[in-house]
């Protein structure tokens, strides 16, 4: 099998299984929720440069904040592995 490099324009449109960076834009940390809506609770922090793994292939659509959410999984400050959900935009995704 040939493997090749994907462009930026490709890559924005891959979602599940692949390892991606936390990059907000400005010195804010990025919130982590429970669920796929803004009003689900925060369960984690992560600053710019925290690589998370997207483990679903589903970007869910929360109204009230206007923004799509992804499934991630990624390791906390206390080297435990956990799940959650952050808006799309912010590990580049196109939604």
């Amino acid at each position: 099998m040939d493997k090749r490099e994907l462009n930026l324009e490709e890559m924005e449109n891959v979602v599940g299984g692949v390892l991606r960076t936390v990059n907000t834009n400005c010195d804010l940390n990025a919130a982590v929720r429970k669920g796929p809506s803004k009003q689900d609770s925060q369960i984690a922090s992560l600053p710019n440069g925290t690589v998370v793994d997207t483990i679903s292939d589903q970007l869910v659509y929360d109204s009230v904040s206007g923004r799509h959410f992804v499934e991630v999984r990624f390791t906390d400050k206390n080297g435990q592995e956990k799940t959650g959900w952050i808006a799309s935009s912010i590990l580049g995704m196109k939604r």
